[in-house]
């Protein structure tokens, strides 16, 4: 979302207008015409005082930057246009949500404090909150979300702020009163009860909470960092043979999320004791992260971003916090945001393998071999969590390391067979080391695991996708890959890649007019991609337009294509392309051709 970077000729025409905006005030300080002033003569120009134009070059900043794609400068912006005229509401509102984009929690308090009470806004009033729950002012936080209006779900956020506060006053019955309080919409009420579980234990009444964790359980409400809770408490309490069972599903598995449960169940194992003395700061951030986790499913992905800042405001260094709002952001696009809270989380989490897996694909999309060397890293502090060891096989599959890739996942499938697992457990190490196998030439293996890749995920776009496109290049079940990227394109109909595949399909078919429709429609989605100019290239000289072809092939050879790809484009561009025998008019020439 945020991963374009400014355009260096407009920013410098935005900020070459800048210095106009201080010096006008300044020439005509002495006698200013006003906007609307009686004094002004028509057509005479309108004179800004200085702290207007101040603000007009911080408003000028601010739209430029969310025009560009930066919120960090615009949050920046705003919040300086805002502190200019504190009495601009419209400016408040602009700046606390362009700061809320960016977890800048710090100055939306600021700024709250600012303006009356009436005039803030919820979002605002819960970071008050938060901000006196974190300093102890335990009081400050019923005074503070008293009278404020909010959404349901915000009304369930506030009133657990509202609960663990009264627990840090020693009031445990009316936190207990207050967070079971419902909203009459089901899915926030279940969304709260591993929330209401963690008071529970709190205050010191872990049957009740263990009674309340299973409901929640049965209901799917599975945060993760309630579940590693609600083990410890079992083991606090001696059930040891429970919490294995709760936990072995979870973490036996080689998925990233699962190598989350992993050291839970070593230590329920080990006849870990279990720990649930957290102290109060771990407790609530746990606490109300099991809230904002068991809702975000049902809430938009803005407003989860927003409570999980709320959350690492009240606790900057909760592993857990970090850990979830780094991979909710980094699944979202927010690449920028997304980076220093994973790097931020501890070796010493259970969440450390899952961050690091996030992280290493961050630093992918700009540095590949850096990318696979923290892979490599990583296995060898990690070397049998498996959730490491796949990493470090996409990476090298990632970076056309195929004979290493391959044999990673070849011997990632054998562990997954060893311990019985099923194939839809397993599907991404098939579709792995198929990849892998067709691009080392061995197509007859590489067919097999990608088919049971797909038998396993048939809806998996990926999936299908690679399988469609292999086949067809090949010429091999047109009718089957068709189909297969059909479906694909269903899943994702605004993929450039997939679309470029059912164009190449439909152009191997000999249906150059539909592919050319369908290559001219993948290429304005990913017109960074040199296979997809190539292939429309192709299609544009099939269909008699090859000067257009020839423009297609050389967009293709400035964006960075493989050595492959550009001695084959050279060709293409210095011969054309061969007559194709299957063509009448392509026929007639080859035959010409050999008469001569």
């Amino acid at each position: 979302m945020f991963r374009q970077k400014p355009n260096s000729v407009a920013r410098a025409l935005v900020f070459a207008a800048l210095p106009l905006c201080f010096s006008a005030p300044q020439a005509f300080a002495q006698s200013p015409v006003q906007v609307g002033s009686s004094a002004a003569k028509p057509g005479a120009p309108v004179l800004l005082q200085r702290s207007d134009a101040d603000i007009f070059a911080a408003t000028l900043a601010g739209r430029y930057a969310q025009g560009v794609d930066n919120p960090k400068l615009a949050a920046q912006a705003w919040a300086r246009a805002f502190f200019r005229r504190p009495s601009d509401l419209e400016l408040y509102d602009r700046a606390t949500a362009a700061n809320l984009e960016v977890g800048n929690l710090g100055m939306v308090v600021r700024m709250a404090k600012l303006v009356a009470p009436a005039q803030r806004s919820p979002k605002a009033v819960l970071a008050l909150a938060v901000e006196a729950l974190g300093q102890g002012r335990y009081q400050d936080v019923a005074r503070t979300l008293d009278g404020q209006k909010f959404s349901p779900s915000l009304t369930q956020f506030a009133n657990h702020l509202r609960a663990y506060a009264l627990l840090g006053q020693g009031q445990g019955p009316k936190a207990i009163d207050l967070a079971g309080q419902v909203t009459g919409i089901s899915e926030l009420d279940d969304a709260a009860l591993m929330s209401r579980a963690m008071i529970l234990a709190r205050a010191k009444r872990p049957q009740e909470a263990i009674a309340l964790f299973e409901k929640a359980r049965g209901l799917q409400q599975d945060s993760p960092a309630g579940l590693r809770f609600y083990s410890q408490l079992l083991l606090s309490v001696g059930q040891r043979d429970k919490a294995e069972a709760l936990l072995s599903p979870l973490a036996e598995r080689g998925s990233v999320k699962a190598s989350a449960f992993t050291g839970a169940l070593a230590l329920a194992r080990a006849g870990d004791k279990g720990n649930v003395a957290l102290n109060a700061q771990d407790h609530v951030a746990i606490g109300m992260l099991t809230l904002v986790e068991a809702m975000q499913d049902s809430r938009p992905p803005t407003e989860t971003s927003d409570l999980l800042f709320l959350l690492a405001f009240l606790h900057p260094s909760s592993d857990e916090v970090n850990a979830a709002l780094g991979q909710h952001l980094a699944s979202h696009g927010y690449d920028e945001l997304a980076e220093p809270l994973l790097e931020r989380v501890s070796v010493f989490s259970q969440d450390f393998v899952a961050t690091r897996t996030e992280l290493a694909w961050l630093i992918y999309t700009r540095d590949p071999n850096q990318a696979l060397l923290n892979a490599r890293e990583l296995v060898a502090k990690n070397p049998t969590n498996f959730a490491a060891m796949t990493l470090l096989a996409d990476m090298l599959s990632a970076n056309r390391l195929d004979a290493e890739a391959e044999a990673a996942y070849h011997s990632l499938i054998k562990q997954g067979e060893a311990a019985n697992w099923s194939p839809a457990e397993t599907w991404p190490l098939y579709f792995g080391r198929g990849g892998a196998r067709e691009r080392l030439g061995r197509w007859p293996e590489a067919l097999s695991d990608l088919r049971l890749a797909k038998a396993a995920a048939p809806n998996q776009p990926n999936v299908l996708n690679y399988l469609g496109y292999a086949l067809a290049d090949r010429g091999e079940n047109l009718d089957e890959a068709l189909a297969m990227l059909r479906n694909a394109m269903r899943l994702r109909p605004r993929s450039g890649a997939i679309l470029d595949s059912y164009g190449w399909a439909l152009f191997k078919s000999g249906r150059h007019e539909e592919a050319a429709t369908m290559l001219e429609r993948a290429a304005s989605l990913a017109p960074n991609l040199a296979e997809v100019a190539d292939h429309l290239g192709d299609v544009y000289w099939r269909t008699g337009r090859q000067e257009e072809a020839r423009l297609e092939w050389r967009r293709a050879l400035s964006l960075t294509p493989t050595a492959e790809q550009t001695k084959a484009l050279e060709i293409k561009l210095s011969d054309g392309l061969p007559p194709d025998p299957s063509r009448a008019a392509d026929a007639a020439i080859l035959a010409q051709t050999k008469s001569n």
